[in-house]
């Protein structure tokens, strides 16, 4: 096709035809030909794949050795054993796949929570920081600091009026992170 198209350029006889055309018509005939010759080379391959490449069944080729030594009835059931020990790993493997993208699913819309939240408290905190006036960061941290403390005072009264509860040690009643914040000092 390039050939042909490199004839027809130079040819005195279309001189009179742009060569913008002659490539356009070219590349027209050259698609219209790889339309018509795909299913005429699929055939062409499927018929040598099956005919003439085709190995018949009876006929063990030299990789194929493996295939020619015969295994004791033993040695076929141990093999089916290890057959089906790998599935069953392949199960496994697949069950753990699944649990895990669904951890990671879980972990992910956690994460997105936890951001939004942050997000919230950030906006929340500008905010009220802005309708104290208290823009300075010096003036922000004493403020934040002074709420904190008036938020700890509340809590520790009303950790003083709440019941008694049945256990002393209050390390049974909250998990690590709960004693934490909660700890005075």
């Amino acid at each position: 096709m390039d050939v042909m198209e490199k004839s027809l350029l130079e040819s005195s006889v279309f001189e009179d035809i742009p060569k913008e055309d002659i490539a356009k018509g070219v590349d027209l005939l050259r698609s219209r030909f790889s339309k018509k010759i795909e299913p005429i080379c699929s055939k062409l391959e499927r018929f040598m794949l099956e005919v003439i490449f085709k190995v018949p069944d009876h006929v063990l080729l030299p990789e194929d050795a493996a295939q020619r030594t015969k295994h004791s009835e033993k040695e076929h059931k141990k093999i089916l054993r290890e057959i089906e020990s790998i599935k069953s790993d392949i199960q496994m493997e697949k069950y753990k796949k699944v649990v895990f993208r669904g951890k990671l699913k879980e972990a992910t819309e956690t994460h997105e929570n936890l951001k939004a939240a942050a997000l919230e408290i950030e906006t929340t905190s500008q905010k009220v920081l802005r309708e104290n006036k208290t823009m300075d960061i010096k003036e922000n941290s004493e403020f934040i600091l002074a709420k904190f403390e008036r938020c700890r005072a509340q809590l520790k009264d009303l950790q003083e009026s709440a019941p008694p509860t049945e256990t002393k040690d209050t390390n049974k009643l909250y998990r690590p992170k709960e004693n934490e914040l909660f700890k005075t000092n």
